[in-house]
């Protein structure tokens, strides 16, 4: 049975989810001035989105069986002030070397926060309820990475770039603030409940599909982000504020889907509405290879595919995450902390190699973008074809328990 979840806790569960997204995106307009700050090469500053994106897997491994064996809340409120600390050393230092550690404490951190916020919702809700919230968080997360180098160029043209990492330290300290009074109080773990770790999250083969088709609906996303300025502006030659407009267009395509699916979650399940919204990102990705080979010089043939493919993920998070996560009780950390790890792991691969195979070709971006969404697909069929019929009884009696 569902508990209800407080407005005040769902805030706070969406502020920590949107905490890494906004550390990504407000500091890369202060890149290059970092850069120059150093005396090092861009790229070599740049490189810290990569390395913040791993060392969140990783800090998601780490906080995952904590969380079980802890609670959900200290493990929290330790990694938030994880974050706050490596960002405070961000702030100050001098070399490139010590830009990267503190980086890794900062990413290391925000994984370990991070892990809490589905266990906390597969704590409180299942099946079509556990969606809901699912889609509702992803839609207050989406703001960060929309708004956050527009805070980053603002605290540029007023102050250092120093400021920016101070920012973040302010945000997440106040965040572990707010957790400390809104978390539910820590429960011990019972003996042998939280036991049997990863292994047994692998073990779960009903699960396994949806999580390919979180991990790769995700690369789908992040090959989208990271190879869109060589697709609109190298390729196409957009200014860079048509290329905004661009940007924000696959925002508010991410935000009509999201919506679409609370809706439709009053009707039909998680696991169908996934295959729904995997398959607008295939039309999305047959659309992008028709106009490609079509009229690959034609901007406006291939903005049609993009918006489709990125706006679907809008719908494929929520219900890939809930369809997962109503597998695990007593093990909701660990398997959180395997789910967010797996589908950064994944995110970050693919659209690191789209981009070094890309050079001025476009066909490996496409490429990289509709095989994710085919992979997606084919571990959502995979996962509702095994699916019992039973496990939202089993994850409800867990959750009551």
């Amino acid at each position: 049975m569902n508990k209800h979840i407080p407005t005040s806790l769902l805030l706070l569960l969406a502020a920590v989810f949107a905490l890494s997204p906004f550390a990504i995106d407000s500091y890369l307009p202060a890149i290059p001035t970092i850069a120059g700050d150093l005396g090092v090469k861009t790229s070599l500053v740049a490189v810290t989105v990569s390395i913040y994106v791993l060392g969140m897997a990783v800090g998601q491994l780490i906080g995952g069986p904590l969380s079980d064996r802890l609670g959900r809340k200290p493990t929290m409120v330790a990694g938030l002030l994880l974050f706050a600390a490596g960002s405070f050393m961000m702030a100050g230092v001098e070399s490139l070397e010590m830009l990267w550690s503190w980086r890794i404490v900062q990413a290391l951190g925000g994984g370990i926060a991070v892990v809490g916020v589905p266990a906390t919702i597969r704590d409180n809700a299942v099946g079509k309820e556990a969606a809901r919230l699912f889609s509702l968080i992803a839609l207050i997360m989406m703001l960060a990475p929309s708004i956050a180098p527009t805070v980053g160029t603002l605290i540029l043209r007023t102050q250092s770039w120093h400021w920016i990492f101070y920012l973040l330290c302010f945000l997440s300290t106040l965040i572990a603030l707010n957790a400390l009074v809104v978390m539910p109080k820590a429960k011990p773990a019972k003996k042998g409940k939280a036991s049997g770790g990863y292994l047994s999250v692998i073990k779960e083969r009903r699960a396994l599909g949806y999580l390919l088709a979180q991990a790769f609906g995700y690369a789908v996303l992040m090959t989208f982000i990271t190879n869109a300025p060589l697709a609109y502006i190298d390729h196409f030659g957009v200014s860079a504020e048509l290329f905004s407009g661009l940007f924000i267009a696959n925002v508010i395509g991410i935000v009509i889907i999201n919506r679409t699916n609370t809706f439709l979650l009053r009707t039909f399940e998680p696991s169908t509405l996934l295959k729904v919204f995997l398959s607008l990102q295939l039309i999305g990705g047959i659309v992008l290879i028709t106009s490609h080979v079509a009229a690959p010089e034609k901007l406006w043939y291939i903005v049609p595919g993009f918006v489709i493919s990125i706006a679907a993920n809008g719908g494929i998070m929520a219900n890939s995450s809930a369809c997962f996560m109503r597998y695990y009780g007593p093990n909701a950390g660990v398997a959180s902390a395997l789910l967010g790890a797996v589908q950064y792991g994944v995110g970050a691969g693919v659209s690191a190699m789209a981009a070094m195979l890309g050079g001025t070709s476009l066909w490996p971006m496409i490429i990289a973008m509709v095989g994710s969404t085919v992979i997606a697909l084919a571990g959502a069929t995979v996962g509702a074809r095994l699916d019992t019929g039973n496990s939202d009884e089993d994850a409800a009696s867990a959750v009551a328990s």
